[in-house]
């Protein structure tokens, strides 16, 4: 399980940039709010963050939390929210208009 976690934990940027496709552009995720992608993002990334093996280097801010800081975890997944939606906006949202992709 731990294996799992770390894995989605360590690539969490291209999987929230892949799930906010999947919200935007697949027809049966319309009804999820755009809005609400990048919180959603950042909620998984901090539940597998905290559940997941911990890092070497935790205890730097704020409550440990068996081997995670609550803190860093929250800046940590805001951060990858963040990378997420920069990812789509700035590489893959011209290009995808460009080609003719529709939003749902």
């Amino acid at each position: 399980m731990d294996a799992i976690l770390g894995f989605i934990n360590a690539n969490m940027v291209v999987i929230g940039f892949i799930w906010g496709l999947i919200c935007k552009y697949w027809p049966k995720m319309s009804g999820f709010p755009n809005a609400l992608i990048p919180y959603a993002t950042a909620l998984v990334t901090l539940l597998t963050g905290l559940a997941g093996p911990a890092t070497a280097h935790a205890g730097i801010l704020g409550i440990n939390i068996g081997g995670h800081t609550f803190f860093g975890s929250i800046l940590g997944a805001g951060w990858t929210a963040i990378q997420s939606a920069l990812l789509y906006e700035i590489f893959a949202r011209h290009p995808l208009e460009a080609m003719g992709a529709k939003k749902a």
